[in-house]
């Protein structure tokens, strides 16, 4: 099937951005019409508004197999993970450990809690991958939490999380998953896979756009945690005036906060539903298909790989350009192939869109970028 027509954002080009940018599909746009038609029509149409949100949350719970009382809609997955660290305070566990991998929404997040007495540790990358015994060694009775991401978005490294949650359970210790770069493109089953809270937006793999993130909070956790970082649809009635004590939403809407960005939310029930529509496991063996051809074509043409190649990846390759990167990006979107520069590897994510012809074009475009760039 052709998504030309579909997602016009990716017509003439061969688009491998979905690591940053998911395309625009005419669903996303005819639903931020919706929007502004609700506006227009109505000035302030709530319950509209609230039957959206917890659509886009609902949809979100059933892709990655949580109960829907279990998902909070929230601005960003940055939001997310600040109000539900701010359930926690240290005490006989006081360790949080993370990685030197993860995006900065966990990182500048983690250095925040280490103000209000958490010990952060950081695991090193070895050759762009993080080993199990690297947990193992680092989680033990003072960890209260490991933090980190499913997929890299840095270098494409997938890690294994249901290793990882047995570690954690071993050891009494949550963890937290950030699936921004594998929601919508990898399978995930919460509950299968042992993850205990999970953050995630819309913009990329789930073809929505800024704005818009989610919380997922393991029932049998949340009721018994009380954030800090709240507001008023933290509250059971967030239209009562004159509150003074706070009584929080059952499961995990009380990590909710303020305002929605609702045209986010709009956008999100949008692109979420073609996800749903195609099922992410059928995605998944498209995304497989695609990834791999690419990668041995370039390794082919001699390119070097900056994704661990020995290593299990998520839908994203890099590759080591140096500094070379950004400018390689620009070259390539020139000529209608849409990567994404991060640190000093050029990404290619695939996507359920992608085809042999659109990584063969790839391929070409780069081979006459690296002849041509100083």
């Amino acid at each position: 099937m052709s998504w030309n027509r579909r997602l016009p954002a990716i017509r003439g080009k061969a688009y491998f951005a979905s690591c940053s940018q998911g395309p625009l599909s005419q669903d996303v746009m005819k639903a931020i019409k919706r929007y502004e038609d609700s506006i227009l029509r109505w000035g302030n149409p709530w319950d509209e508004w609230m039957e959206e949100v917890y659509k886009a949350s609902d949809i979100f719970a059933d892709i990655v197999g949580a109960g829907r009382d279990e998902v909070c809609p929230h601005y960003s997955a940055s939001s997310a993970l600040i109000s539900l660290l701010s359930a926690f305070k240290p005490d006989k566990r006081d360790k949080i450990v993370t990685t030197d991998l993860d995006y900065p929404t966990v990182g500048v997040t983690l250095a925040g809690m280490k103000r209000m007495g958490f010990d952060v540790v950081t695991l090193r990358s070895r050759e762009g991958c993080i080993g199990l015994e690297q947990y193992e060694e680092a989680v033990d009775e003072r960890t209260l939490m490991v933090a980190v991401f499913h997929v890299s978005a840095l270098n494409g490294f997938r890690q294994d999380i249901k290793a990882i949650s047995e570690i954690c359970r071993r050891k009494g210790a949550y963890l937290l998953v950030d699936a921004y770069q594998s929601v919508g493109a990898v399978p995930i089953d919460v509950d299968r896979m042992g993850i205990d809270f999970l953050v995630a937006g819309t913009t990329k793999f789930l073809l929505g756009i800024p704005g818009a993130g989610f919380l997922y909070a393991r029932r049998e956790h949340a009721e018994g945690l009380e954030p800090t970082a709240v507001s008023w649809f933290s509250q059971k009635d967030p239209f009562l005036f004159g509150r003074e004590e706070m009584d929080f939403r059952d499961g995990a809407k009380r990590f909710e906060m303020g305002t929605w960005s609702v045209v986010s939310m709009y956008a999100a029930a949008a692109g979420m539903s073609i996800i749903k529509s195609l099922g992410v496991t059928s995605i998944w063996e498209k995304i497989i298909r695609s990834r791999d051809y690419l990668r041995d074509r370039l390794v082919e043409e001699g390119f070097e790989l900056y994704s661990p190649p020995d290593q299990t990846l998520g839908p994203t390759i890099s590759l080591y350009v140096g500094e070379k990167a950004h400018r390689l990006e620009a070259y390539l979107k020139r000529r209608r192939v849409i990567a994404s520069a991060r640190g000093p590897g050029l990404r290619f994510a695939h996507h359920f869109f992608n085809t042999r012809d659109d990584c063969e074009r790839a391929v070409e475009a780069l081979s006459r970028a690296v002849k041509r760039l100083p």
